[in-house]
């Protein structure tokens, strides 16, 4: 767990930096504003914003065709409430870890 949150936020982020932020920054927008962004820090966020969409909707769609598709298959019962539980489980899961791996990658085209 302590790898996947230092590969998420860098080890300046939290209350020791803020003695080293103008008044502005300490009391910014929490999380997605920076008064110091760059252009090509716009853009990336930017296309970091547009691909947490394009993916996140994709992922939902092709999640749900073919978990509608398994339960037109399954005819028992229990096998059916067993898709009901696992497909959403599942798809939490998968949607966690594509969201966590657009982060990484965003967070290493920062720089």
């Amino acid at each position: 767990m302590k790898q996947i949150w230092s590969l998420m936020y860098s080890p300046t982020d939290g209350a020791g930096a803020a003695a080293n932020r103008s008044t502005f920054e300490q009391f910014a927008v929490p999380h997605m504003f920076q008064p110091k962004l760059t252009v090509a820090g716009a853009v990336i966020s930017v296309l970091g914003a547009l691909a947490r969409m394009f993916l996140g909707s994709l992922l939902f769609a092709v999640w749900g065709a073919y978990s509608f598709l398994a339960w037109q298959e399954i005819r028992h019962p229990l096998a059916r409430a067993a898709l009901a539980i696992a497909s959403p489980a599942l798809f939490l899961a998968a949607f966690a870890g594509l969201m966590i791996a657009i982060n990484i990658s965003l967070k290493k085209f920062r720089g």
